[in-house]
């Protein structure tokens, strides 16, 4: 097959299967690549979302969307957009 890929999250995969994915893939019409690429987008959004109101059972809806945010932008740059970031830093993780 060659492909040759300048990442390594391919790695792994067995060139059949990349050869399935690659077909699939150039099968699809652009506007279906941008629907994958939205649907994609919104499940990560959910899960990330998920996670945070299972580390945060108390926290409104508000705290959970800027929480979300400052995991996709950085804390720096949610200060910078929002005026603020969720309360400081207490997540289980850094």
């Amino acid at each position: 097959m060659g492909h040759r890929f300048s990442h390594g999250w391919l790695a792994d995969t067995h060139p059949d299967a990349l050869r399935v994915f690659l077909d699939l893939n150039h099968g699809m019409s652009a506007q279906q690549k941008y629907d994958r690429v939205v649907e994609m987008y919104e499940t990560m959004n959910a899960t990330c979302a998920a996670e945070e109101r299972r580390l945060r059972p108390d926290a409104d809806e508000r705290e959970i969307f800027l929480r979300v945010a400052a995991r996709r932008l950085g804390w720096d740059l949610m200060r910078k957009v929002w005026g603020r970031a969720p309360p400081e830093r207490d997540e289980r993780r850094t």
